[in-house]
């Protein structure tokens, strides 16, 4: 029987923090069309369950309510700082 050998653990890499993936082309308008899209589907869940399909939990309707309202602040409060940005950088003196 062949075991392979167990490769030793860098402390290096363990201390390292989580780089954050940022997409590339994650703009104001691609974040504004996910969140269009997670309202789209918190409605249509929620349609879906008032009209009694067995298949739609209670539970699923609240977590996808919940998700576009996250969504949407999220969304939100990047355009609020956008917002105090450009007002900042107008007011700044040249």
């Amino acid at each position: 029987m062949n075991v392979a050998p167990i490769k030793p653990i860098n402390p290096i890499e363990i201390a390292k923090p989580a780089e954050k993936a940022q997409a590339p082309g994650d703009s104001f308008a691609n974040i504004l069309s996910e969140t269009r899209e997670v309202e789209a589907n918190a409605t249509h869940q929620m349609e879906r369950f008032a009209k009694g399909d067995p298949t739609q939990g209670i539970h699923e309707v609240m977590i996808a309510s919940e998700k576009a309202n996250i969504q949407l602040r999220y969304a939100t409060t990047l355009k609020n700082k956008a917002l105090e940005a450009y007002k900042e950088l107008m007011n700044t003196q040249v």
